[in-house]
């Protein structure tokens, strides 16, 4: 590759031509795809206080009357001023937020996916909601539960459940988009 082609490439597709990477493909794609998601952790981090702030403005009381969400307010302790509900809606939404922006930079960038779109975009609307109900359960079950540990400052406590569920959700996330959502077309051998 001359220097010219080199210049006009960006710096994923010059890091995608390492050594490393080029040795390490599953490795190295894992690597893009946590950067990534760092990213896009620090835009879902900030969504989720700035939708903790709307909810408790709004005033936010209601829940489904659904089973877990009565076992979750059963069970937690919420930060003084907060509802199960103010904090429930404000994982769904910054959830939302988050992995819909990590869907269209992983699909160029970490993935180079050049399969069928439209499939892409369902398949991770399916990832998403399936990551905003659990996250839903998850970050509050945590928040709820970190007091009992009684030696972290009240006010850390919401940071910390949100980073937690995050880290918590990687467990699907990372094999989800890169074994069915972000699919490459299959080459064909050309006949020789």
């Amino acid at each position: 590759m001359s220097n010219e082609n080199a210049e006009k490439q960006g710096l994923v597709a010059r890091l995608d031509n390492t050594a490393f990477a080029r040795n390490h493909k599953e490795l190295w794609t894992f690597v893009k795809f946590a950067a990534v998601s760092t990213i896009c952790a620090a835009v879902e981090f900030a969504a989720q206080f700035a939708a903790r702030a709307l909810y408790k403005a709004l005033d936010v009381q209601t829940l489904p009357g659904l089973f877990f969400f009565r076992r979750l307010e059963e069970s937690t302790q919420l930060s003084p001023g907060y509802t199960l509900a103010m904090v429930v809606y404000a994982f769904m939404t910054s959830t939302a937020i988050g992995y819909m922006i990590g869907f269209f930079i992983n699909r160029g960038a970490t993935f180079h996916a050049d399969g069928n779109i439209a499939l892409g975009i369902f398949l991770n609307i399916l990832l998403i909601i399936f990551t905003i109900c659990a996250n839903s359960l998850i970050g509050p079950w945590i928040e709820g539960s970190l007091p009992k540990l009684g030696f972290l400052p009240p006010g850390l406590i919401p940071a910390l459940a949100k980073v937690l569920s995050m880290v918590a959700t990687v467990v699907w996330i990372y094999p989800a988009n890169r074994f069915l959502i972000h699919r490459k077309k299959k080459e064909v051998p050309a006949d020789v």
